[in-house]
């Protein structure tokens, strides 16, 4: 078995929603109707209507007896249903005495649900959202063939997934790094609510052990903003990210000054990562900085070229779209092109490259600024937090 097969577990994920495209919001399914429609009564018959691809408000709405204008309208201060998705559902409510529909109700994400309801000669609406009853618990995962089968088993969503990938993306890249028999441990708030399956609230704090590294970091807030840091104070998050894509991708081919060029036929440095990935896989960037290239360049194909602050520049290669604009301020992790196989290349994949004073460098191996730490006013609070949640990592169940 290949040993650096994060990507194989994770490209499930990917299919779930778009990240750090993934959103809290739209990656979880829809609860069932008759969870988000139980405060409409029981004396209520509910008729789910299934939105197709390219349905509008007005004809999901056509000849029930709803004014879409009016229902829209009613429902703006919430939410705008001329944004009804394809992937959802509009459910109209009934009741036993009137032959036209007296409310409807369209679930907005897995904590809230839109009602627009007949009051008197007026259309009222109101979002409901879950109560949830919270708990501290601890998990375990073990690695054994994919994060993405290892959360399923421990009851993790993709969403959590993504979460633990946010937090240790600054340690080390997923998609060649994290090996198999790495092992998670995670003390969270689990939430739970009658008729749905529970789901983690705020992740406490979190242990990566993958071969001989041990990463723990622990959750702060700073101005109510989450922030992880290692036990000591020191920030988890750092100027440069390890990877420019999230998921789903393989090295295919390293930085190697004699490469052996498989379209050209000679050896010619490969100054370089190359990362496999399919057409359309989000590429970002690495650092905060400013394009200083956008555009066709030579066997490049589809470029990017990021000047960063202090001595180093990235590029981005072989795009099928460009996302930027030369002269465009960046911020870390932003979307700036997708992969493709423009210019001289095989297959679709990402050309990486960094340079340092203007000289190629191996990206993968170059040391990195290192992280901010937490602020000397803070430290005494946070310790508290480290020393309570720490400890609880050695409780997970295996």
């Amino acid at each position: 078995m290949n040993r650096q097969f994060a990507a194989v577990g994770l490209a499930g994920l990917l299919a779930v929603g778009a990240y750090f495209g993934l959103r809290q919001t739209d990656s979880e399914p829809a609860p069932p109707l008759e969870q988000a429609l139980a405060p409409m009564g029981p004396d209520r018959v509910q008729i789910p209507l299934r939105i197709g691809k390219g349905s509008t408000l007005g004809t999901m709405l056509s000849g029930t007896g709803f004014s879409a204008n009016a229902v829209r309208e009613a429902a703006l201060e919430h939410y705008d249903l001329a944004r009804i998705r394809p992937d959802r559902e509009l459910t109209l409510v009934y009741s036993d005495a009137e032959p036209e529909p007296v409310a409807l109700s369209y679930v907005l994400d897995e904590d809230r649900t839109l009602f627009v309801e007949q009051e008197a000669d007026a259309l009222v609406a109101r979002v409901e959202e879950v109560q949830y009853e919270v708990a501290l618990d601890s998990r375990h995962l073990v690695l054994e063939s994919s994060l993405w089968q290892a959360g399923l088993d421990a009851g993790l969503r993709p969403i959590d997934l993504v979460r633990l990938a946010e937090i240790f993306e600054y340690e080390l890249d997923f998609n060649t790094e994290l090996r198999e028999g790495a092992t998670f441990d995670l003390v969270a708030e689990v939430l739970s609510a009658a008729g749905r399956k529970s789901k983690l609230g705020a992740l406490h704090a979190v242990r990566l052990v993958n071969g001989d590294k041990e990463v723990v970091a622990v959750r702060h807030l700073v101005d109510d903003e989450e922030t992880f840091y290692h036990p000591d104070g020191t920030g988890m998050t750092r100027p440069f990210l390890r990877s420019p894509l999230e998921f789903s991708a393989r090295v295919t081919s390293a930085f190697n000054p004699k490469r052996f060029h498989p379209v050209l036929k000679t050896r010619r440095p490969h100054n370089g990562t190359d990362f496999g990935a399919p057409t359309g896989t989000r590429v970002r960037s690495v650092a905060a900085g400013t394009v200083t290239y956008a555009g066709r360049n030579g066997g490049h194909g589809n470029y990017v070229k990021i000047k960063h602050e202090g001595p180093h520049e990235t590029s981005y290669s072989h795009l099928s779209k460009i996302k930027v604009k030369k002269g465009a301020t960046v911020r870390q992790g932003q979307l700036i092109g997708l992969v493709g196989t423009t210019g001289l290349s095989t297959g679709p994949h990402l050309h990486y490259q960094m340079w340092k004073n203007g000289r190629y460098v191996d990206a993968m191996n170059e040391p990195l600024p290192s992280s901010t730490p937490i602020a000397r006013s803070k430290l005494a609070a946070f310790k508290e937090t480290a020393d309570r949640y720490v400890p609880m990592l050695d409780s997970a169940p295996e």
